[in-house]
């Protein structure tokens, strides 16, 4: 079964989110869709990843979603977002990802995240505000 981690990012969090879940799944790609177009027919299962601002997912994967919304219906599909208010999680979820899909999902989480402005720095922990351990319960709803 073929998987991939397909993610948008501008501080980071999404991208260290991707590395933790390749690790922990077996054939496993991962995609940052600002630096490729992925062909999506070669994998079983897809998980998109994106940032939130201003309670929208980051547009690259906002559009990906709108763009292939029949095929990713045909897919095994999660979804994970990083947002540093986890109490507005259910509403950028409802918000952002249309009802059918969210339906048909394996799993939709939140793994936390930072305010842009607060984003690790080089050489800091680059997992800080990010939940490790919800990423590897996610991880474990594909293996």
């Amino acid at each position: 079964m073929a998987i991939l981690v397909l993610y948008a990012t501008k501080s980071g969090a999404s991208e260290q989110c991707a590395q933790i879940l390749s690790q922990e799944l077996s054939h496993c790609s991962i995609c940052n869709i600002n630096l490729e177009k992925p062909n999506i027919a070669e994998f079983d299962t897809i998980i998109l990843g994106a940032g939130v601002r201003d309670g929208k997912i980051y547009k690259p994967i906002r559009d990906f979603i709108k763009k292939n919304k029949d095929e990713l219906l045909n897919k095994n599909m999660g979804y994970y977002i990083c947002n540093e208010k986890p109490k507005k999680t259910e509403e950028i979820i409802a918000d952002n990802i249309p009802e059918d899909l969210q339906k048909a999902a394996i799993r939709i989480e939140s793994f936390g995240g930072y305010k842009a402005y607060a984003a690790p720095k080089e050489g800091t922990d680059q997992l800080k505000g990010i939940f490790v351990d919800k990423i590897k319960t996610f991880a474990d709803k594909f293996k």
